[in-house]
């Protein structure tokens, strides 16, 4: 019989022959065939079943494919996040959403297959999907990697922390979506060969919530050994809860649906519109969501499957030998063009709002001071202080805890789009460069000039050699060279890029100090 990789080889040989091209591309699998299509050069898969679950249950490995799998794109179920808003396109929701979609070079594979680069989108865990277009793996996979982006469930039906569901599953409860991300890495570890990966070189990377999923599962037991590299993008680890803490909430949402928090019956039987009901088309609250992020309990939770917080497992050198990338953007909240109408107007409206984010009244002092000697104004401060504290901070401090225990390297993207300086470096913005998908929205008004994207894309060819060399063997290269986190420096993504000393005691450590990474 003739292995994956030989199979993979005869078919992209019949498509790139031009024998094929109005049929696509076909990959038998032993879960069936896989139809695949040529677009923006390579080769992409969309929507194929990874594990199928019923609602507030564990993922289960699927055994077959449906005929025809390969063309949709699917969303899990979701309320409208800041991304759709802005006009990115989310693809149609389903339950049933425990999809990936593949994208693979336009080229004969190695014998021991390209490496695999799987990616977690972000969304604050309550929006996104895996489809939508600005997170097309096309122009990695042109630099010869298999890109795999997975979708995994949402909001409640992916974090919902409920006592009955504990009484259920111990294991699964509060943390459906993470279970959904375990699952898929084991259907990369079973089936990437069909596609032309190696399975023995995978990197998990992430963006946003992606970022923190990509720590959370470094530190949980079952997934060890699934991925072997990891990125991670304006995350952090410290965004996991204990069960607990959300249990009161649980049962309140419950009731507010009409149903007794003991009658999962009845929770598993209400329609989608009531679990999730469509929010009116608003503009987006910045200030909202970044209020509500820090309280919201649809995150994954300490407990069986997740022993200890990721912070602590990292420090306790549980992810020994992964080598790790980690970084954020120097603005990631503060947008520096809009801090007039977006920040607090005075100092006492600084405190509310952190206390609206659950710190303490001395926490909340000792910040105000920490931001005041470095700040005149507190419009200025408090997109800074955001942007420490819920991302670069705590990225920052994933490559100092990582460090000592395998290959660790670090950066700050600091590139603003030409004519579009005064958002700054925001959250998000790296990835237009890296994935290339500059014509999709919400992207697509910043990159119309021809100086925005040439920049632009003269940084993604730099970003897209770093991060796929690093897949490849660990170490991040290109020029100039990316010096290890434990010598001091930070790469300093723009164009053109430099190097920079570690700045995380002069922005962190005050954080630090208050218990707040």
């Amino acid at each position: 019989m003739r292995s994956p990789i030989s199979l993979l080889q005869a078919a992209i040989l019949t498509l790139t022959s031009g024998l094929a091209l109005a049929q696509g591309i076909t990959v038998r699998t032993p879960l069936g065939p896989a139809l695949g299509q040529m677009e923006k050069g390579a080769i992409a898969f969309y929507g194929l079943p990874y594990a199928q679950a019923s609602r507030f249950e564990a993922p289960r490995p699927v055994a077959a494919w449906p005929p025809g799998v390969g063309r949709e794109r699917v969303a899990c179920p979701q309320t409208p996040g800041i991304t759709a808003r802005l006009g990115g396109y989310i693809p149609p929701h389903r339950e049933d959403c425990l999809v990936a979609n593949l994208f693979l070079p336009l080229e004969l594979p190695p014998p021991e297959g390209f490496p695999v680069m799987v990616y977690l989108h972000g969304g604050g865990f309550t929006s996104g999907s895996a489809a939508e277009p600005i997170y097309g793996g096309h122009r990695l996979a042109q630099e010869g990697v298999v890109v795999v982006s997975v979708n995994y469930r949402l909001g409640p039906l992916g974090f919902l922390a409920l006592p009955a569901l504990e009484k259920e599953n111990p294991k699964a409860v509060g943390n459906y979506g993470l279970l959904d991300l375990v699952e898929a890495l084991r259907f990369v570890q079973r089936y990437i060969r069909y596609f032309g990966g190696n399975p023995q070189n995978v990197t998990l990377f992430g963006e946003s919530a992606g970022g923190m999923l990509v720590c959370t599962l470094l530190a949980t037991p079952e997934a060890q050994g699934l991925f072997h590299k990891a990125i991670l993008q304006s995350g952090g680890c410290h965004q996991v809860r204990p069960l607990e803490r959300d249990f009161p909430f649980g049962e309140r949402w419950a009731k507010n649906l009409g149903c007794s928090p003991e009658d999962l019956a009845c929770l598993r039987r209400l329609p989608l519109s009531r679990l999730l009901p469509e929010e009116r088309e608003t503009p987006p609250d910045v200030n909202a969501a970044v209020l509500g992020f820090p309280s919201s309990p649809f995150k994954p939770h300490l407990g069986v499957l997740l022993p200890e917080s990721p912070t602590e497992a990292l420090r306790k050198g549980q992810a020994r030998g992964i080598p790790l990338l980690a970084g954020a953007n120097l603005e990631e909240l503060a947008f520096p063009g809009l801090a007039w109408l977006l920040g607090p107007r005075h100092w006492e409206e600084f405190g509310q709002r952190l206390a609206a984010q659950g710190l303490t009244q001395q926490q909340r002092e000792a910040l105000k001071g920490v931001y005041q000697k470095r700040f005149s104004e507190p419009r200025a401060a408090w997109g800074q202080a955001q942007t420490d504290l819920l991302l670069l901070c705590p990225s920052l401090k994933a490559a100092r805890l990582q460090a000592p225990f395998a290959p660790t390297y670090a950066y700050l993207f600091t590139f603003r789009v030409p004519g579009w300086e005064g958002l700054g470096a925001f959250h998000g913005l790296e990835l237009a460069p890296l994935l290339g998908n500059l014509e999709e929205m919400p992207f697509l008004p910043l990159f119309l000039s021809a100086e925005a994207r040439e920049k632009a894309e003269a940084l993604g060819k730099r970003m897209r050699r770093y991060w796929v060399s690093f897949a490849r063997e660990g170490e991040p290269r290109g020029w100039p060279r990316w010096p290890t986190y434990e010598e001091g420096y930070l790469l300093r993504l723009d164009e053109p890029p430099g190097l920079m000393p570690d700045l995380y005691e002069e922005r962190c450590g005050a954080l630090e100090a208050l218990g707040l990474l």
